[in-house]
């Protein structure tokens, strides 16, 4: 057993920005230094006080609610004096310079990462270079692939039932059956979330049923949507499809048998991918790692865990690719 996040400050993530600085910029970068938040609703909330759109603060990436964390945003050059009258708890932005583009999703190399594992008995920490690329449980939340699900089958009275939101039942009580149009009112980044989840979920489930089938002995690992298979021995790098619309004619015989029958459980096809009702959830597909590399790993020595009696913990350090999570590292190694 070991414990992780059990204080915001046990688990620090600091991003590695790839912005370019420009005084002649029309863009002004931030550092938004957070405890206690994630990206989504403190970008919503800095924009309620700046009174604009949250499209218009530009972030490369979603930063863990139970951490401390720091990121670029950029903003208008024209907002930078007004950024002064945010005021929120353990939010802190603190202006870097200026640049000729917004950010976008995306636009990082990768987080370096503190984190304080603790509850541990002694053992000792193996070396570690690479580990199974998985998503972990932030990118699923309570009911985000279920949500997604619904979304790519075409059935928003679902999705909206899960969902909840009180802006869209105000809408279905004056415009019944316009589930469109309800789902319309939830911010795109967010609806685009949730599709993203499901195709995540659809991605780890590959890999762990390839886990299986190629290695005689692994490890399971359970997590919110299932298992995490992590193999004995050393797993080559390849590429595995996040599946979208756009099928792959190229996928080895094992993996595309391990596709097709998950599509069969899932009653889904690659046209579901498509949303015509809201274009810009479609997805067409892409491909990712099977297995992300470590950089610059450290760990401290094994000391009394000060918050749990009678255990231990150690302080990890380490680089990660950017879409990769620190957790799963964690999970590959205490779990």
């Amino acid at each position: 057993m070991y414990i992780i996040k059990q204080s915001p400050d046990d688990f620090i993530v600091k991003e590695q920005s790839t912005v370019v600085m420009d005084d002649d910029g029309a863009y002004c970068y931030f550092l938004l230094r957070k405890r206690n938040w994630n990206t989504l609703d403190v970008v919503q909330r800095i924009a309620q006080q700046l009174g604009i759109k949250e499209k218009q603060i530009g972030f490369a990436g979603s930063k863990d609610r139970a951490a401390v964390t720091e990121q670029v945003i950029s903003l208008s050059v024209g907002l930078k004096e007004k950024v002064g009258t945010v005021s929120l708890s353990d939010v802190v932005l603190t202006f870097l310079g200026k640049g000729k583009s917004p950010i976008s999703l995306g636009d990082l190399r990768g987080n370096t990462f503190v984190i304080v594992v603790r509850g541990l008995d002694d053992f000792p920490l193996p070396e570690i270079k690479s580990v199974p690329n998985y998503f972990d449980d932030q990118r699923f939340g309570k009911h985000n692939p279920q949500i997604g699900k619904m979304i790519i089958l075409k059935k928003f009275d679902q999705a909206l039932h899960l969902l909840d939101k009180p802006q869209c039942n105000v809408h279905l009580e004056k415009n019944p059956r316009d589930y469109v149009g309800a789902l319309k009112l939830i911010p795109l980044r967010l609806l685009k979330l949730y599709v993203n989840a499901y195709q995540s979920y659809l991605w780890n489930e590959t890999v762990s049923r390839l886990f299986r089938q190629q290695y005689d002995t692994y490890r399971e690992v359970s997590y919110s949507q299932g298992k995490f298979v992590f193999p004995e021995g050393e797993a080559l790098q390849r590429l595995i499809p996040l599946v979208g619309y756009a099928e792959s004619r190229e996928l080895d015989s094992p993996l595309r048998e391990i596709v097709q029958v998950l599509f069969q459980e899932e009653g889904i096809i690659s046209d579901d991918f498509i949303v015509r009702q809201i274009p810009e959830l479609s997805l067409e597909g892409e491909e990712r790692q099977l297995m992300m590399d470590i950089h610059d790993f450290s760990s401290s020595p094994l000391l009394d865990d000060d918050l749990n009696k009678d255990k231990r913990k150690v302080s990890l350090s380490f680089t990660l690719g950017k879409g990769c999570y620190a957790t799963i590292v964690i999970k590959s190694l205490f779990g």
